[in-house]
């Protein structure tokens, strides 16, 4: 299967999970996640689950170094014309880093010929992320895609970037269709804008997590006690994917 859409599928399972465990922890089924270390964790184990055993085929590494993963997304070995009997000698790659050096939420690692090297990497945000914490994980996935060494350029496949999104007052299909197209497009507005951008492919799925479940109006519950506050709530997830063109 292409490791793309089965990391993707994954995800987008972990989202449910967590907007799940929400429910568990708290009793409250509209309960906005606060803390992305939930979504995060639920990420990395869903991802672990198409592993055959321990590390096969996904080295799943959590706030992995930006140095580390930067450094290993060109080539380790690389050659160079030299005056010998081989007509080259071997050279080995440069370190590199990010501008905005740090940890990367999930990074994900295949191995080959015994070296690790980068598949992807995943930057998680929790609910209603503002849009200077967006692109600041957005430009930082970018730079993974522009990296040189010594050894060549990067070889990275594909980076992503995950999100929820939090609408009340949501009482028909209509408006729930609404509401994932708003997002979708402002995502797009966000790529748009950007430079630092635009050079790449940009994939951006919106989709349902979690909706409220409209009453029944005949409910004599319903008609003794009103509704309970938990039916018009809409969670939408955002995974966005970059590759090179």
């Amino acid at each position: 299967m292409n490791p793309e859409l089965e990391i993707v599928k994954k995800l987008k399972e972990s989202m449910r999970t967590s907007c799940d465990d929400a429910l568990y922890f708290s009793n409250d089924e509209t309960q906005l996640i606060d803390a992305e270390y939930l979504l995060t964790v639920n990420a990395a184990k869903a991802i672990k689950d198409l592993n055959n055993y321990f590390g096969t085929p996904y080295k799943i590494y959590l706030e992995n170094d930006t140095r580390i993963f930067a450094t290993a997304c060109t080539p380790l070995f690389g050659k160079r014309k030299a005056d010998n009997f081989l007509g080259y000698r071997s050279i080995l790659r440069t370190n590199n880093n990010t501008n905005r050096s740090g940890k990367i939420d999930i990074a994900v690692y295949t191995e080959k010929k015994g070296i690790d090297v980068p598949l992807c990497a995943i930057e998680v945000k929790g609910f209603n992320p503002s849009k200077s914490l967006i692109i600041e994980d957005l430009e930082r996935n970018a730079e993974y895609f522009g990296l040189v060494s010594k050894t060549g350029r990067s070889t990275l496949p594909f980076a992503i970037f995950l999100s929820l999104h939090a609408y009340k007052g949501v009482w028909d299909d209509n408006k729930e269709k609404q509401n994932i197209l708003k997002v979708k497009k402002r995502y797009e507005r966000y790529i748009k804008e950007n430079s630092k951008l635009a050079d790449l492919s940009h994939s951006v799925d919106a989709f349902t997590v979690r909706r409220g479940v409209l009453p029944d109006p005949n409910d004599p519950h319903i008609q003794e006690h009103g509704l309970q506050g938990d039916e018009d709530y809409h969670f939408i997830g955002v995974v966005l994917t970059t590759k090179k063109i």
